[in-house]
């Protein structure tokens, strides 16, 4: 077997009404918020590019089927999502209009390009990298 692409990255939050809020503020669309009552949760989905970012909130304290158990109890946590962007300068303004607060620092020259990180703190919880890929010429 062999990944080909990112399908979607799943992030548990504890306000889902707060957090797609804010990621539409960051310019990103809204594809859709499902709920599954009986289980006991709702997602926000969106898509960025082939890839969507998926926010899940819980609505029941506990549960007793035991993937929702497996899923809920995951202790590690997603460093960072990075969203490639076209302006890196339009984005961070876009970020910060919408209450982002840019690390000390950024942005910078790094490895894939100019990036900028965001705190955390004012991101609902998650670090997120802009990154400004350089345009590569074909010789």
């Amino acid at each position: 077997m062999t990944a080909t692409k990112i399908h979607h990255i799943g992030i548990i939050v504890d306000d889902l009404e707060s957090t797609v809020n804010r990621f539409k503020g960051f310019g990103l669309s809204l594809r859709e918020v499902v709920e599954n009552t009986d289980a006991g949760y709702k997602i926000a989905f969106f898509p960025v590019g082939d890839t969507l970012i998926e926010f899940i909130s819980y609505t029941k304290d506990e549960d007793e089927n035991p993937m929702n158990r497996v899923v809920r109890s995951q202790k590690g946590a997603i460093n960072h999502i990075c969203l490639e962007v076209e302006d890196i300068d339009a984005s961070i303004g876009e970020f910060e209009k919408n209450g982002a607060r840019l690390v000390k620092g950024c942005p910078k020259d790094g490895i894939t390009g100019r990036l900028a990180f965001f705190y955390p703190e004012t991101t609902e919880g998650i670090l997120i990298e802009v990154n400004q890929s350089p345009i590569q010429e074909l010789s």
